[in-house]
């Protein structure tokens, strides 16, 4: 690219706001202003102003108790029509055919967004035995493979929440119904790097789910085996978790050779106590946003 070009393009205003999007969206927590504008280096008012022209479109939102920035509905809407239509979806699509007629179970991927787990993408079985699963089927975080996965990997936050929901509902008489169960399932998932729906779910399914992650190392989709007990009982399952962990190895590199345009987040540091000094006593642009 013309370097006239690029230095007109990343002094736009358009560039400095995909680069604040871009930094919550792969950020693991909610984000302050303050640190927004310490990571882009951009001036407070200038970065209260993108922050608050994305909010206002859908993009961001903002928690109304810490003022904190977290993307917004229509962000993950477009997110997920990316992922479905995307310039890696006919690769990936040919990952998951491949990766369903090796093991012989429905393949799917699968993202948790408003608390539910979304079927991003699936492939059918090749075998005889196929479970019937519509794309629109409410499927419960704490009895499903890639739900409990995406929340053990994901913010604490996350964990806060679906244990604050219990006791759960029970789908079968295999669910994990209280709080104390669920966290230890999830330090079991942590620990062993997948998770498991033995039967949770529906009766008579099982369904075991690996980690799919973005450039920064975040995990941030699912990528699961689903069969019947009868055709793959869970012990068979467990034998093709070299298989499943391959496909979602590809994937994530697939995702990381992807460019942005806008650069990757940095990692942010807590203010020192010089800046908290210095911010001490003046009034924020938060709280006059309030």
């Amino acid at each position: 690219m013309d370097e006239t070009i690029k230095d007109n393009a990343e002094k736009s205003p358009v560039h400095k706001a995909l680069r604040l999007l871009s930094h919550i969206a792969q950020s693991r927590e909610p984000v302050t202003l303050a640190d927004l504008s310490r990571a882009l280096r951009l001036p407070k008012p200038t970065t209260y102003r993108l922050a608050q022209a994305l909010e206002y479109a859908g993009f961001l939102q903002k928690d109304p108790l810490n003022k904190r920035y977290l993307v917004g509905a229509l962000f993950e809407e477009i997110s997920l029509s990316a992922m479905r239509n995307g310039v890696s979806h006919s690769a990936r699509r040919l990952m998951l055919n491949e990766l369903a007629e090796r093991i012989g179970a429905r393949i799917n991927l699968a993202v948790v967004k408003s608390g539910r787990l979304l079927l991003v993408e699936w492939v059918e079985s090749t075998s005889p035995l196929r479970i019937d699963l519509r794309p629109e089927t409410h499927i419960p975080v704490h009895c499903s493979a890639s739900g409990k996965l995406l929340v053990a990997f994901g913010p604490p936050r996350m964990q806060e929440v679906l244990l604050r929901a219990a006791p759960f509902e029970a789908k079968t008489k295999k669910t994990i119904t209280t709080a104390r169960a669920m966290t230890r399932e999830l330090d079991e998932i942590r620990r062993r790097g997948h998770a498991e729906d033995n039967e949770e779910f529906l009766t008579g399914v099982n369904c075991l789910a690996v980690p799919i992650r973005n450039a920064s190392g975040d995990v941030i989709a699912g990528l699961a085996a689903m069969a019947p007990t009868t055709s793959l009982p869970l012990p068979a399952l467990r034998r093709r978790i070299p298989d499943l962990m391959a496909c979602a190895e590809r994937i994530t590199a697939e995702i990381a050779a992807t460019p942005t345009g806008v650069g990757r987040p940095k990692r942010v540091a807590p203010a020192t106590q010089e800046e908290q000094a210095s911010q001490k006593g003046r009034k924020t642009l938060e709280e006059d946003a309030a």
